[in-house]
């Protein structure tokens, strides 16, 4: 069953990423029913680290968060393009060995102007946000659940200085839909 929901969940992500708005409206009482099947199995003890995992990101695609469901969560060397929601200038965002800041990537000169990341406070954290570190930190993911807290820290532009929540920007550019009932939809958590 494991391997079904993962592989539902990535059928899921490939219909958001297509644009498949009429199809998940079609089919939104099967949706549910996947994103609660998930929620019950990420409550079970016996998953492996993999099985885990892939389930994690079968219960975003489920929850229309299609672009956390095909992010890497390896923050060894992770970083980040967006646009500041206020000036547009392009910024890089490091999260990861290299450090955790934001930055105007210069392809001379590497990232310059950095500017330190202000790292979010879990009980700050809420709807899709709550929900990864919290089921991270429930399985046992401790270093993914760290790392959440900073992908939707704050971030401060280095060309206008405007603060923004690096996650909520990252999704709000790479995201294909916003789901009428917000990050989470109604139906199973």
């Amino acid at each position: 069953m494991d391997r079904a929901l993962d592989l539902a969940g990535a059928i899921m992500a490939g219909v958001h990423q297509d644009h498949g708005a009429d199809l998940i409206r079609a089919l939104a009482p099967v949706i549910v029913q996947l994103k609660q099947m998930v929620s019950r199995r990420l409550n079970d003890n016996d998953l492996s680290t993999a099985t885990a995992m892939a389930l994690f990101r079968a219960h975003l695609a489920f929850a229309g968060a299609s672009v956390w469901r095909l992010a890497e969560y390896d923050f060894e060397d992770g970083f980040y393009g967006v646009g500041c929601p206020h000036c547009h200038h392009s910024v890089t965002i490091a999260i990861g060995i290299y450090g955790r800041y934001s930055a105007h990537r210069d392809w001379d000169q590497g990232d310059i102007r950095r500017r330190p990341l202000q790292q979010a406070d879990p009980s700050d954290l809420d709807g899709l946000a709550a929900w990864m570190h919290e089921t991270a930190r429930d399985l046992g993911f401790a270093q993914l659940a760290e790392e959440i807290t900073w992908l939707f820290g704050r971030a401060e532009c280095p060309e206008c200085a405007s603060a923004f929540v690096i996650g909520d920007q990252y999704a709000a550019e790479n995201e294909p839909h916003h789901s009428s009932d917000g990050p989470v939809p109604a139906g199973g958590s």
